[in-house]
């Protein structure tokens, strides 16, 4: 018998905090990347790390907690292999530049070198994955900028071919 997870069952969110803070650690990927990773909202990382009102969070959404411990470094690793669309990433990038943030710090947040955000950005081929594109989201959210807008707005404007 299969149990149904519904999103007011709740867990401890202790053994998730610490599981977070172990791939953070791990990996050097900033917490919102790891919750985009996961498929979690950046909200609910943010608050699971950081408490809310100067106090931890006591408790989790399960299928939060579920999808947090899916994400391990092996999948962490598979996304740095997969691949992923440079046009998407180009938008972000893009969109971080008229926010102010210089290329070398792009490049930073992407986890890429400055002269492969440079050719990226001038519309240049680079091999972009899955996870670069995560962090760029990442460091959108984390500059104001809405990652899921940019990235609709690059898919509306795009034609469609016959």
């Amino acid at each position: 018998m299969s149990t149904v997870i519904t999103a007011h069952d709740w867990v401890d969110a202790a053994p998730f905090r610490a599981w977070v803070r172990q791939l953070v650690s791990d990996t050097g990927l900033p917490w919102r990347a790891i919750a985009r990773a996961a498929g979690v909202t950046s909200a609910t990382v943010h608050a699971l790390l950081a408490g809310r009102n100067g106090h931890p969070v006591r408790r989790l959404r399960q299928m939060d907690g579920r999808l947090l411990l899916q994400l391990d470094h092996q999948r962490l690793t598979a996304l740095a292999g997969e691949p992923a669309s440079c046009d998407s990433l180009r938008a972000l990038a893009w969109s971080l530049g008229l926010r102010g943030c210089r290329p070398v710090e792009i490049a930073e947040f992407v986890g890429v070198d400055a002269l492969s955000i440079r050719t990226l950005m001038a519309g240049g081929p680079i091999w972009c994955s899955r996870l670069q594109l995560l962090r760029a989201e990442a460091a959108c959210e984390a500059w104001g900028v809405d990652p899921t807008r940019v990235l609709w707005a690059g898919t509306a404007s795009t034609p469609l071919s016959a």
